[in-house]
């Protein structure tokens, strides 16, 4: 593969964009609950989609966007664990430490699951297509 410093530099303008905005907001909109709600705004995985679209296929956007279902339901699971670590170990950095690790091994769970579920689909699909 490789490097193409358009591309990243590109990738690097609509996600670093994305991310400022979302800080931006955070910092005017005075319910910091609500706010929290665009510090999960998926910026990377925008900005990731359409340069694998711009740049690649609409199959490689797929595949990126399919991943990015794995990963924000390990967000959701992440999160979870926080609240839950944060509210129970009285100790933030572990918390995070701990939420971050179940992030992973949680993603990459659901990435399979997910694999999985699609290739039966497309199996079933092929049988009965023949294509």
């Amino acid at each position: 593969m490789k490097l193409n410093f358009r591309e990243l530099a590109i990738r690097f303008a609509f996600g670093g964009t994305a991310v400022a905005a979302c800080f931006i907001l955070l910092q005017i909109i005075p319910s910091k609950s609500f706010a929290g709600v665009f510090i999960a705004f998926p910026a990377v995985m925008a900005s990731a989609v359409i340069m694998a679209g711009y740049f690649g296929t609409s199959e490689q956007a797929s595949d990126i966007a399919l991943g990015t279902s794995a990963g924000m339901m390990g967000c959701t699971i992440c999160v979870l664990t926080a609240v839950f670590c944060m509210e129970h170990l009285n100790r933030w950095g572990l918390s995070l430490v701990i939420a971050i690790s179940v992030w992973f091994f949680s993603s990459y769970s659901a990435t399979r699951l997910i694999q999985s579920l699609l290739e039966k689909i497309r199996g079933k699909r092929h049988q009965r297509t023949g294509y």
